[in-house]
């Protein structure tokens, strides 16, 4: 079994209360997944595909840092970095390729303690899900004015992307009437059953619709409206343990 580290510490089951050891965000930026817009974000890049199992989570750990001029009252004032600027809700998404994801589960993670004995937390079980990109969008923190998280540990096996069964081979779309004006019947046959996510982007990769749907036969309909969407050339795509189909639509 494979022991995936990330800002690895010198003691395994602690963590520092160093700013140096730890991730901060004070300002919102574009999420890899675009379901999340701007965010507080961290994506982890675990350099192989593996599949992963249990891991443990350190909040950010930093004492309150004051900055001041000879200690006067009148110039006190809080640096960046606290433990109040730990993440409090979570969502945490995984990917084989950085681009398609999918939502592991939303999480709640306790305030740390700003101590050097602090051995964090149980964080989420993947139960053995195949990924190489790990996001985590932070929802809320602890009441600070930043966004931070000290290290994640995750226990995997190397799993090659070879191996991961492709459950999408032989699976057709079709649409029709393609091109469309209001609206089009969009075919799905072979679909193993269970939950599909469905997305449809522009061609500048920007989405436009995306939902949840559960396949329940061999065949289903998925009826797409125009809803007031310009003509042009979109992407419709299906997605099932990270594996996608497309299909070309357009509207005219």
């Amino acid at each position: 079994m494979g022991y995936i580290s990330l800002f690895s510490q010198a003691f395994p089951d602690r963590h520092s209360t160093n700013l140096s050891d730890s991730w901060l965000s004070c300002q919102t930026t574009a999420n890899p997944n675009p379901v999340r817009s701007n965010s507080h974000w961290i994506m982890y890049n675990l350099g192989d595909t593996y599949s992963l199992n249990k891991s443990t989570i350190w909040n950010l750990n930093v004492p309150e840092r004051i900055n001041s001029f000879d200690n006067q009252a009148w110039s006190l004032t809080r640096l960046p970095g606290r433990a109040e600027d730990g993440m409090k809700d979570i969502i945490v998404d995984i990917s084989i390729n950085g681009t398609t994801w999918t939502e592991w589960g939303r999480f709640t993670i306790p305030k740390a303690p700003a101590s050097g004995f602090y051995q964090g937390i149980s964080g989420p079980d993947f139960l053995g899900k195949i990924a190489k990109y790990v996001l985590i969008t932070g929802v809320s923190n602890h009441g600070g004015p930043c966004y931070g998280l000290s290290e994640i540990k995750f226990i995997g096996t190397v799993a090659t992307v070879n191996s991961i069964p492709d459950i999408l081979e032989g699976v057709t779309i079709s649409a029709s009437p393609n091109p469309f004006t209001q609206q089009t019947t969009i075919l799905l046959t072979g679909l193993p059953p269970g939950e599909i996510t469905v997305d449809m982007s522009d061609i500048t990769g920007r989405q436009v619709k995306s939902f949840l749907h559960q396949v329940k036969n061999n065949t289903e309909e998925l009826i797409v409206q125009r809803d007031g969407l310009p003509s042009g050339l979109y992407t419709f795509k299906v997605t099932k343990n990270d594996r996608v189909k497309t299909i070309k639509i357009q509207i005219l």
